[in-house]
């Protein structure tokens, strides 16, 4: 973000926000890099926005959870791969979920975005557009798609 907020935000590298067992924690740094967000959120904001979306993300996944778990899976992580690829190391699932958490903790960050001190541009109101919100509700939506290996369809109302 461009400007000078007098804010720096700091965050530690290796803080994370845990889970519930079965689901992957999520470091904080990494979410706030690779989702761009501006140091202008505190990490107990970015924290809380975290802990919200593995909330909704673990309520939408409860039945793909309790399906793994009849079979003996106890994480995520050791749901059976059908070829038994991973990416640098990563389980798929683990990626579309984290992906799913991240997107749709961004969406609920850029409600929040608006309230901040900061100064009124054009790069601000395409941030806080309900489209971008939305934007990253449907990718967190796609995400859990991936993980429950069903169709993503979205519906639009009228």
């Amino acid at each position: 973000m461009p400007g000078f907020t007098g804010i720096s935000n700091q965050i530690d590298p290796t803080a994370v926000v845990k889970n519930a067992p079965f689901w992957p924690d999520i470091n904080l740094a990494e979410f706030q890099a690779a989702y761009r967000l501006p140091p202008d959120y505190s990490d107990g904001l970015l924290k809380d926005r975290l802990s919200l979306a593995m909330l909704w993300a673990n309520g939408e996944l409860k039945g793909f959870q309790h399906e793994q778990q009849q079979t003996g899976v106890q994480t995520l992580d050791e749901v059976p791969v059908d070829d038994g690829e991973r990416l640098g190391g990563v389980h798929p699932k683990v990626m579309h979920y984290t992906r799913a958490v991240c997107c749709h903790a961004k969406a609920l960050l850029l409600a929040d975005y608006a309230t901040l001190h900061r100064r009124n541009d054009a790069q601000a109101d395409t941030m806080e557009s309900p489209e971008a919100a939305d934007r990253w509700r449907s990718e967190s939506f796609a995400a859990l798609s991936q993980i429950r290996e069903s169709l993503s369809i979205m519906v639009e109302a009228l």
